[in-house]
């Protein structure tokens, strides 16, 4: 059964790898903001910041 999803190796694996870095992206992101927390930041602030990496990595 075929659900349209790209059918060449190398094209899932072009999908996996950018998806990875995205994932990779935000982790980092999300690392920095819990520290950022924990040293007083603005709890909304934060929240917005990592908002706006994940709709960027879920545009890409």
């Amino acid at each position: 059964m075929d659900h349209g999803g790209p059918t060449q190796k190398s094209d899932r694996d072009r999908i996996r790898q950018k998806r990875g870095a995205a994932n990779k992206e935000i982790a980092k992101v999300a690392r920095r903001l819990v520290k950022a927390l924990g040293d007083g930041a603005d709890p909304e602030d934060c929240m917005t910041a990592l908002s706006a990496v994940v709709k960027k990595a879920d545009a890409s």
